[in-house]
């Protein structure tokens, strides 16, 4: 398996982290959110997709999740779903082909 360098990603809107079919490893998330905390997901395989991970941010503030040394793999592609209190998700993550 090759690795294309990691990178991060943001997001104010749901959207592809990477593109369905292409196995990505995510190692944390930024949230920011609003008045009111932000729940963002992270999906395999595009917005119908199984959802892997949803965590919720603070308010007014940042939340910074990490998902440890190896990172979480979404092997078909990371969909990013926000709901409307998230101002923001930033990404770390990485491409694996």
């Amino acid at each position: 398996m090759f690795f294309e360098t990691a990178g991060t990603k943001i997001l104010t809107a749901d959207g592809e982290a990477t593109a369905a079919n292409i196995p990505t490893r995510v190692f944390s998330i930024h949230i920011i959110s609003g008045g009111t905390a932000g729940v963002v997901s992270l999906k395999n395989n595009g917005a119908s997709g199984t959802i892997y991970v949803t965590e919720t941010g603070s308010i007014n503030t940042g939340k910074t999740i990490y998902f440890g040394t190896h990172g979480m793999l979404f092997p078909n592609g990371c969909y990013v779903d926000v709901d409307a209190n998230t101002t923001s998700v930033l990404l770390s993550l990485r491409k694996e082909v």
